[in-house]
């Protein structure tokens, strides 16, 4: 049995690829840092099997609601310019390099001259053009406000692309990284392929066979010019949202690798006695939270959502529920992450009298409601909101929760007056996350102040100095909290339980600061 916990030294700091002037050199991705064999060589004719916790929806990348949801089904077929790996940092994938102007407006990509589709068509400027012309089209991609900082997108010449944003954009490489930016075969979007059923990518694998609603079983892309990324000959991505069902199929043998939930600590135990099985937890990034709308009826006082906030038991929910594993939390930068403000840490307790006055004060109406959505079928999201509804019950708050398809929940938050109960996206760099998750309608349907709106917008400047950076951070996590943006619950650690055959579970990609299981670079011993 091995349990290993990481606690990398960029989670501790700003970790930023790119400044003003600064150039990123180009290198092999994440390979050199894909981790030791745990025995035996790696097997690059075999099998690797994982199982995530949805099974695969909509495969077209610009129409995700949620990257976290389909990352890991668009990641091995989709490359993007930039990827973030272990740390976290954001290194080169299609893009070799890239460097800013000088007023942090405009950036130049060089693009590596040996990617191609998986048609054989190359992987040029004006290729990335017409991908990410249609990413940032409201009108063909539900996830255009994930690129809205972008204005322009233009082919410099055949290899080299400037991206122009409307506000100085350090971000704008981590932006890029995620598979809502992924660039798709220009030969589809001109085909009007139905990019929701079938892929057109020029990543590490091809997909072989798509079982919506199941899984997705893809074989390796020759010629792909990273190797490291490609490890397994074939690999197979499995929903599966019952985490009994997850463990039983990781305990015999079906799987290699699973997403652990918090809740599933005793059960594992007893499994992990034995040395072929074994875990990794990274650091806690991201976090639980209700997510609200502030400006629905009854909500647009501050003192009402911090009367929330004092109502909800987040060490009991933690203990029946989670296992003691998710660490209570009062702010959106989780503690050890670059920016987190110690000034409002604990600031929300359990204090249900003081939930009553905050309501009395605030003249909170007397029937006030949240409608609460929650991912159908999705463990321990279902346990907690009846938790919450009972909690909020007890100070007069009423909650009615209303379970969705994973693919209409986030949407159905951005129309306005619902709440959501699901981990808050969590990027490589804490300007990202509070930028998404707070200044995009998606996810925030009311904008949130001025003053957290120029904390954060400041602190995206490529020109800003790191020591003003991290200062800015620090300033908008305690507007957040202090104005209680969420109803904050714990922070989640990402833990991934596997075989002793699996090689490079320590550092794949994005699983140390956002929940995710990235498989490339990924691989299996014989």
């Amino acid at each position: 049995m091995k349990i290993s916990s990481g606690v990398s030294s960029g989670i501790k700091m700003l970790v930023m690829a790119v400044t003003v002037a600064a150039v990123a050199s180009a290198c092999g991705g994440g390979g050199s840092t894909a981790g030791a064999a745990s025995g035996g060589e790696v097997d690059r004719n075999g099998t690797l099997k994982m199982a995530w916790t949805l099974a695969p929806n909509n495969l077209d990348p610009h129409q995700s609601s949620n990257y976290q949801v389909d990352f890991s089904y668009l990641a091995p077929v989709y490359d993007r310019l930039t990827q973030a790996v272990s740390g976290p940092a954001i290194e080169p994938m299609l893009a070799e390099s890239w460097q800013f102007s000088p007023d942090g407006l405009s950036a130049d990509f060089v693009l590596r001259t040996d990617a191609k589709f998986h048609d054989g068509t190359p992987v040029d400027a004006a290729a990335v053009v017409k991908s990410l012309d249609r990413a940032r089209d409201p009108q063909r991609a539900r996830s255009a406000g994930s690129l809205a900082v972008i204005t322009s997108v233009q082919a410099v010449n055949d290899n080299t692309v400037r991206i122009t944003t409307s506000r100085p954009a350090a971000d704008l490489p981590a932006i890029l990284s995620t598979t809502t930016a992924a660039i798709v075969n220009p030969v589809a979007i001109d085909g009007g392929v139905d990019l929701s059923v079938e892929t057109a990518g020029s990543g590490p694998y091809v997909a072989e066979q798509i079982r919506r609603g199941d899984r997705i079983i893809y074989k390796r892309f020759d010629g792909y010019w990273d190797p490291e990324a490609q490890k397994a000959a074939n690999l197979e991505i499995i929903g599966i949202s019952d985490d009994n069902a997850r463990l039983n199929a990781f305990r015999s043998g079906q799987i290699d690798v699973m997403l652990a939930k918090a809740g599933q600590t005793d059960e594992l135990q007893t499994l992990l006695r034995q040395p072929q099985y074994q875990m990794h937890t990274f650091p806690v990034s991201q976090y639980y939270a209700v997510q609200l709308d502030i400006g629905q009826q009854g909500l647009t006082d501050p003192r009402v959502r911090q009367a929330l906030n004092y109502a909800i038991d987040r060490d009991s929910i933690n203990s029946a529920l989670l296992k003691d594993q998710c660490q209570p939390i009062s702010q959106p930068i989780a503690d050890g992450v670059n920016g987190h403000n110690s000034d409002v840490d604990g600031k929300y307790t359990y204090d249900p009298d003081k939930a009553r006055q905050l309501l009395k004060e605030a003249n909170a109406p007397a029937d006030l409601k949240l409608r609460l959505i929650t991912v159908s079928g999705l463990s321990p999201q279902q346990e907690m909101a009846t938790a919450i509804q009972a909690q909020l019950a007890d100070v007069g708050v009423g909650l009615d929760i209303m379970p969705l398809p994973a693919a209409d929940a986030q949407t159905t938050m951005g129309e306005g007056s619902y709440s959501l109960l699901n981990p808050r996206l969590t990027y490589p760099t804490p300007a990202q996350s509070l930028q998404t998750n707070y200044l995009v309608p998606l996810r925030f349907p009311t904008a949130p102040s001025q003053e957290f709106t120029d904390a954060v917008n400041r602190s995206l400047d490529p020109n800003t100095p790191d020591a003003d950076r991290t200062r800015l951070y620090s300033e908008a996590s305690g507007i957040a909290s202090e104005n209680a943006y969420d109803m904050f619950i714990c922070g989640i650690p990402t833990q991934a339980a596997y075989t002793d055959k699996i090689v490079g579970i320590d550092t794949i990609g994005q699983a140390d600061f956002s929940g995710i299981l990235d498989t490339r670079y990924l691989g299996k011993t014989s």
